[in-house]
C-alpha cells in the first residue's frame, strides 16, 4: 500500500507530462524490447541519453510512456522514468516539501530536498494515521536542461538505499542534450529492409485466402505469385500468375516506392507505394506482412 502512495504521491506532485520516449527503429527506445545493465536508451523528445545501471533491466511498455526499470537482484525495486517541460527548481522544491494529501488523513511529503545545480532530489514519507506498513520506500530526482527528467525508485526497505542510489546515478550520468522531434523512421533503410523478404497481406494469414505473394531477394530480383487480392487487386490484368523480374525501392523514412520490373516484354513496371503506420506495413493502403524468406538462397 505504502508503494501505492508513493507512486501516487510523485504522480501528482510532479505533473509530469506523459509525453516521454517517442518511437524510434533505430535511435528511439523501443516499446516492448528489453533492455539490460549497460545499454544505452535515448529520447529525443526530451534530449535524453542514458544507460541502463548495473542491476536492472528496463522496458517502455506498450501503450504506455513511461520507461520502468526493474531490480534483477531478486529484491523488489522499480524505477520510473519520465519527462516533462522545463520548471524552476526551488519551486518544484517548495511543492515537493509541501507534500500532496492522499487520503483525508494521509499527506505525503519529500524529506529534506536537496538542491544541486541542475539537479533535485529527495526521499518521501508519509504523516497522518492509519498509515500503511512501513516496509516500502520511495524516492524522486529531477535533473533539467533545455526539459526536465525524473525518476522515481520505489523498493523495500531493505533494498531501498541501493535503489535510491541506481536512479540517481542513472540521472546524473546520464546526457540532456537539445530536445527535438525527429520522425520515428529517420534515416530507415528500406533496402535492406525489405531484402530477402516475402510480401504478403494480412488477409493470407488470417483467412486462408489465396493472395499476391512476392519475394524479393538481396540480389535485386523478384518472383510473384499473384492474384487479385492483395497488393495487385486493383492493378493490369496482365498481372498474373507466376512472375518473375527486378524490384527497386525509393524511400525516405517512413514511406516507400516499390517498383517491380517483370521480365515479360511490353509488360509495364508495377508500383506499390508503401508506408509504415504504428509499426505496421501498409502497401497501397493494406496491411501487409514482410517475412523472411527462404526462396532467395
Amino acid at each position: 500500500m505504502k508503494r501505492t502512495f508513493a507512486l501516487a504521491f510523485f504522480l501528482g506532485m510532479l505533473s509530469f507530462s506523459q509525453t516521454l520516449f517517442a518511437q524510434n527503429l533505430k535511435n528511439r527506445v523501443q516499446p516492448g524490447k528489453m533492455y539490460n545493465a549497460g545499454d544505452s536508451i535515448y529520447a529525443p523528445r526530451y534530449g535524453l541519453s542514458a544507460k541502463i545501471p548495473q542491476g536492472w533491466v528496463g522496458v517502455l511498455p506498450r501503450e504506455t510512456e513511461v520507461f520502468l526499470l526493474n531490480s534483477s537482484s531478486g529484491t523488489f525495486g522499480e524505477i520510473f522514468v519520465f519527462g516533462r517541460e522545463k520548471i524552476d527548481l526551488q519551486q518544484l522544491s517548495d511543492s515537493w516539501k509541501a507534500g500532496v494529501n492522499v487520503s483525508e488523513t494521509i499527506r505525503l511529503q519529500a524529506i529534506d530536498p536537496i538542491l544541486e545545480g541542475d539537479l533535485l532530489y529527495s526521499h518521501a514519507q508519509a504523516v497522518g494515521n492509519y498509515l500503511p506498513p512501513k516496509n516500502y520506500r520511495a524516492f524522486a530526482a529531477t535533473r533539467c536542461g533545455e526539459a526536465c527528467i525524473t525518476v522515481l525508485a520505489i523498493s523495500e526497505e531493505s533494498n531501498a538505499e541501493s535503489t535510491a542510489q541506481a536512479a540517481l546515478a542513472m540521472l546524473k550520468t546520464a546526457s540532456l542534450s537539445t530536445p527535438r522531434e525527429i520522425d520515428p523512421y529517420e534515416g530507415f533503410d528500406w533496402q535492406e529492409f525489405l531484402s530477402g523478404k516475402l510480401l504478403i497481406a494480412f488477409e493470407g494469414f488470417t483467412g486462408g485466402k489465396q493472395q499476391t505473394k512476392v519475394t524479393l531477394c538481396a540480389d535485386g530480383s523478384f518472383s510473384a505469385q499473384i492474384s487479385k487480392k492483395g497488393m495487385m487487386k486493383d492493378s493490369n490484368p496482365d498481372y498474373k500468375g507466376g512472375m518473375k523480374g527486378s524490384w527497386a525501392v525509393d524511400g525516405m523514412n517512413s514511406k516507400a516506392t516499390l517498383t517491380l520490373t517483370f521480365d515479360k516484354e511490353k509488360l509495364a513496371p508495377f508500383v506499390a507505394n508503401l508506408k509504415f503506420v504504428n509499426e505496421e506495413l501498409y502497401v497501397n493502403d493494406e496491411r501487409h506482412y514482410a517475412s523472411q524468406s527462404e526462396k532467395c538462397n
